[in-house]
């Protein structure tokens, strides 16, 4: 009897009832796996032996129906930082600082295994806030339906504008240190990465492509444009062959953040990556059809590329360069010249450091100023 006791008692502490019985089985009591428990004559359980404890056999029933648990992944959550220490050699104070200067805390809610909602935050230091504190603020918040379109899937919301985040994956790998040319405003400053809208993005064979309508404004700007007041863009992209791709990439922004102009941007890029090395190129044209004033062309170009050494060393190391050249169309001296070369090294598949030298070069009519800096950056993925 009490045996049956204790036997009912294991069963009840593992939660399984009395339906048929499994074969032999290890259970987790505290998380430590036990195939053994002992029962003495008053029908309490042990762990251990001891004097007048009999062995009990461990059971389970067996599995019926639907697992209660599901392996399925309904939520994911992570986040990517950038953390500097940069040292401004451009100005006699040599002044130097920690700073953050973007991150990020992702959460996906999945649907099903394709289709989800993102949300993202990041973070923005300010000086309006308690004379400089770091402020967090919405970059992406979109629903993604994989198949609405043959091959082509839709970020609805605050949503992925169609080049900047494929050149960070595929061109320039080192956002960490710089932004791309399109948004740098040491280079062209013409447009940002994420914006309200809907943008549709596919890929099938050799080709992937990107084309939507957004505010224009970008994720930290109102909407404030009169008539149509959109923005049209979009990507194509072919990989010709084993690690060449060329795209092609085209902005047309009506009355550009209430600016009383049309812009137009047309963009070619190639990249051409393998185990040993990366280089990329990219030429951009603007045109800036002003309402009431003389319209404005921009024009200018990047060069980039890695020198990836772990072939040759074993060690996760190379060397990064890269050079912008940008053309205001203001007249007279007009041009920035931008130099970004360094050193990084991939720590894990979690964090890459890097040491880098940062040197814009402004003429007097660029509507910009020299700048020289020294940076040392964490990237840190979770």
């Amino acid at each position: 009897m009490r045996k049956t006791l204790a036997l009912a008692s294991t069963l009840l502490v593992l939660g399984m009832g009395t339906s048929s019985m499994a074969k032999d089985a290890t259970v987790l009591i505290g998380g430590v796996p036990v195939k053994q428990l002992y029962v003495d004559e008053e029908g309490r359980l042990y762990l251990t032996p001891g004097e007048g404890r009999e062995p009990v056999k461990i059971e389970v029933p067996a599995a019926k129906g639907t697992p209660v648990v599901s392996k399925d992944k309904k939520i994911k959550i992570g986040g990517k930082a950038y953390i500097h220490w940069d040292y401004d050699m451009q100005n006699k104070s040599e002044h130097n600082t920690f700073k953050i200067t973007r991150n990020y805390l992702e959460v996906r809610g999945y649907f099903n295994d394709k289709d989800y909602f993102r949300t993202t935050l990041d973070v923005k230091q300010t000086d309006t806030v308690d004379k400089g504190s770091y402020v967090a603020r919405l970059k992406y918040a979109y629903v993604y339906l994989h198949d609405v379109l043959p091959y082509t899937g839709v970020e609805l919301g605050m949503a992925h504008r169609p080049w900047i985040d494929w050149e960070e994956h595929h061109g320039w790998l080192h956002r960490d240190i710089e932004e791309t040319l399109i948004e740098n405003k040491s280079g062209a400053g013409l447009i940002n990465s994420a914006d309200l809208g809907v943008n549709f993005k596919g890929k099938y064979g050799i080709a992937s492509w990107e084309f939507g309508v957004f505010n224009g404004e970008g994720y930290h700007e109102t909407e404030n444009s009169d008539h149509f007041g959109k923005s049209l863009e979009g990507r194509l992209s072919l990989n010709l062959f084993k690690g060449f791709t060329l795209s092609g990439h085209t902005v047309h922004s009506f009355d550009h953040k209430a600016g009383n102009y049309d812009r137009h941007i047309y963009h070619v890029h190639a990249v051409y990556n393998n185990p040993y090395f990366l280089v990329a190129g990219q030429y951009i044209w603007d045109k800036d059809n002003r309402y009431n004033s003389s319209d404005i062309k921009q024009k200018g170009y990047s060069i980039n590329g890695d020198l990836k050494l772990k072939p040759f060393t074993g060690y996760p190391v190379g060397v990064l360069a890269r050079y912008d050249h940008w053309d205001t169309g203001k007249g007279g001296d007009d041009t920035r010249k931008h130099f970004v070369y360094g050193v990084f090294y991939k720590l894990n598949k979690h964090v890459k450091l890097s040491l880098a030298h940062d040197r814009v070069i402004a003429g007097t009519n660029s509507e910009s100023s020299d700048s020289s800096s020294l940076m040392a950056v964490a990237e840190v993925k979770w």
